[in-house]
């Protein structure tokens, strides 16, 4: 008899999840299991979207305790077997009443690591820099720190514990942790950092070693996870690794024993390992990058790289035909075989019992005869798309889009088991592209709404057209909003990720000539890649005036490119709004890349002018000029988008700031854009 099982978890895009599914996948493939990796979903008062379980058919669930749950009450325990009743339930990470619980066994590695710091280092002043305060497993490793130092301290007053925690197991959270320490003790106090998490010892890195007190520099440090990026040299992170695999494994190997009706133990423990590596102040620890089972750091980057590219290629969708293309094109890329996507009527709390398959991709053909129009119940959506041939080594994972508390839809994909990563990053940017095309379809029906009005009420036809420029300023605020995620997402986790390799790379790239190649394409990706998270939103822009962020545009435009750009400005430069100078400021930078990608030019001048009156802003370069035939379809795949959008877009700029727009330009003259704006009033300053 074959089963099927759900692994509920939050999101494969970090490596303590992404390690138990990939050992679950590994024991649901030997066993013939069919697993169905469930992401987005469970919370400390468990809700969960039991329409969505009921229509999989699941047989057993594996719920991820530790990640889902904030506390591991007799109350949390039997809301989660409610919810799933009667459905046989197995927990991993945290012991539950009545529930059969695979944890990790982590005392006893605590107290050898904190043994190692004070008799092998005779360490005795301990920071830790935990996780949440609340959360289960920050609460084992605190208290067993806790216990083992405070008999120390009994005995001797050298001994000494501090305790800081965060809100998250995060990079960020741990360099916020260690720099709002290290301002209020500037002078350093301590022996040895204690890290929460792997992930946290990597930010605490970062900033002991960059902008930290110089007393706090190359500050011992251990860690607990034994993530990948603690093996490299450039960390060596002594840590504690939890069996995160074999947690996954066993997991799904007593859910086996349960559905034979095989006794099985209520909890089962597995050991954790104290790894001794550099950080903690030994020495001889040297990396085997021999052992790492880890993709191709090339494939890695493309991947990374295509994620980028699909986040740009749909950061302006307006309706969900927009979305298909660069998702099928993405999912090619990655080589995911299967995929489906289905979208609710409207962004609800609850998950409803109805949807849209708005795609539908089988051996990487998109299904031509799906009706996505049709509002189907969960349970057909899903026997439809699970009917396909399943491939053991390749399990399913269902992720829920949402924004929020908002619940948009989900995607149902096969992927292999060691990269489901990637779709899980693309899963952020499909949420919030779906949000916003859910948005912008709600503006267009208000907008639609006030016609049908003005055409019944034609004496109130000025007041409703001024509704409706509100409506399209929304619109605007929505998209310039969405540049500022977009900008965010690429700075604080690719650009991330991209420093990372080339960090790996550089150590031994003067011994190896295709290291020193893959430093350098990572450098020049990070390099292209911040420039593209600072084109999407400009930080000047919030403290210096508009001939300043120009200026700064013009030069980094001509940094990029082969050419010459130029800026003048005449006049007395007067107080712009925030509208005004994003307005502006877009008009220029579209204007300036339409001439860099398009004109052939070798030289481009920016000029801003300030009369008694208006702003004149003129862009001007002496390329091949307009020429209207020349724009083929081959523009749409290789441009990415029609050059005639990027127009309508400055023109629809000038128009929210009542000025005019005007393009000059002939074959092979050049061309000149042309936008003026009236200034602002003493009242209008005022009101703004």
């Amino acid at each position: 008899m074959s089963y099927r099982v759900g692994l509920f978890l939050k999101y494969l895009d970090e490596e303590y999840q992404a390690s138990i599914f990939r050992g679950a996948a590994k024991a649901a493939e030997k066993e013939g299991i069919e697993l169905i990796c469930i992401q987005g979903d469970g919370s400390d008062n468990p809700i969960i979207p039991v329409s969505s379980h009921t229509a999989l058919n699941l047989d057993g669930i594996i719920f991820l305790s530790s990640v889902l749950l904030n506390n591991s009450s007799d109350k949390a325990a039997q809301k989660l077997k409610d919810a799933f009743k009667p459905v046989p339930v197995v927990s991993i990470g945290v012991q539950l009443k009545d529930i059969p619980s695979i944890i990790c066994q982590s005392e006893t590695s605590v107290k050898k690591e904190l043994d190692h710091l004070m008799e092998h280092h005779k360490y005795k002043k301990f920071l830790y820099l935990g996780g949440p305060k609340d959360n289960h497993d920050n609460q084992i490793r605190e208290n067993v720190i806790k216990k083992v130092l405070e008999e120390k301290i009994k005995k001797s007053d050298k001994y000494s514990l501090t305790v800081k925690n965060g809100i998250l197991f995060s990079e960020s959270d741990g360099l916020k942790l260690a720099q709002d320490y290290c301002n209020k003790n500037p002078k350093k106090n301590i022996d040895v950092i204690l890290a929460g998490s792997d992930d946290m010892a990597v930010g605490i890195l970062k900033y002991i070693n960059s902008v930290a007190p110089e007393s706090y520099r190359k500050c011992p440090i251990v860690g607990f996870d034994d993530i990948p990026l603690a093996k490299t040299d450039q960390i060596a992170l002594t840590t504690i690794k939890q069996p995160t695999e074999k947690l996954g494994e066993q997991a799904v190997q007593m859910m086996w024993n349960i559905l034979r009706k095989k006794q099985v133990a209520q909890v089962k423990k597995i050991p954790s390992t104290l790894i001794i590596r550099n950080s903690c102040g030994c020495r001889g620890y040297h990396d085997d990058k021999s052992t790492h089972k880890d993709e191709h750091p090339l494939q890695r980057e493309q991947f990374l790289r295509d994620v980028s590219y699909y986040g740009q290629e749909i950061s302006s969708a307006s309706d969900f035909s927009e979305i298909e293309n660069p998702l099928a094109e993405f999912l090619t890329n990655i080589a995911c075989r299967d995929f489906a996507l289905a979208i609710y009527d409207k962004p609800v709390k609850n998950i409803p019992a109805k949807a849209r398959l708005k795609l539908h991709i089988t051996d990487f053909i998109i299904e031509k005869k799906n009706d996505a129009t049709k509002l189907l119940t969960l349970k057909e959506i899903f026997k439809k798309i699970l009917s396909s041939k399943k491939d053991p080594a390749s399990p399913r994972c269902l992720y829920h889009l949402r924004v929020g508390e908002k619940r948009l839809g989900f995607i149902l994909y096969t992927v292999d088991k060691n990269s489901p990563i990637y779709v899980s990053m693309a899963g952020m940017f499909l949420s919030h592209a779906i949000d916003r095309i859910f948005k912008f379809k709600s503006e267009k029906n208000r907008a639609r709404e006030l016609e049908r009005e003005v055409e019944k009420r034609t004496a109130e036809l000025k007041k409703e057209s001024l509704r409706r420029q509100k409506v399209e300023e929304e619109v605007l605020k929505i998209s310039d909003l969405e540049r500022l995620r977009f900008s965010l997402d690429l700075h604080d986790d690719i650009c991330q990720r991209l420093a990372a390799m080339a960090m790996i790379c550089k150590k031994d790239s003067e011994k190896n000539p295709e290291l020193k190649i893959l430093f350098e394409m990572a450098t020049e990706t990070l390099a292209r890649t911040r420039q593209y998270a600072h084109d999407s939103f400009p930080v000047e822009l919030d403290f210096a005036d508009i001939c300043e962020a120009l200026q700064s545009l013009c030069r980094e435009s001509e940094h990029f490119n082969d050419l010459k750009i130029s800026f003048t400005q005449s006049g007395t430069p007067s107080d712009l709004t925030s509208e005004q100078k994003i307005n502006l400021f877009r008009i220029a930078q579209e204007a300036l890349q339409n001439s860099i990608k398009h004109a052939k030019a070798k030289n481009i001048t920016l000029s801003i002018s300030f009369t008694e009156r208006n702003i004149n802003l003129t862009v001007t370069d002496d390329g091949i000029g307009l020429n209207e035939k020349n724009i083929s379809k081959n523009d749409f795949k290789e441009k990415r988008r029609p050059r005639g959008l990027g127009r309508r877009s400055m023109e629809y700029r000038a128009n929210q700031l009542n000025g005019t727009f005007k393009i000059e330009s002939g074959k092979n003259s050049g061309t000149k854009v042309i936008v003026t704006i009236p200034k602002i009033t003493s009242a209008e300053k005022e009101m703004s």
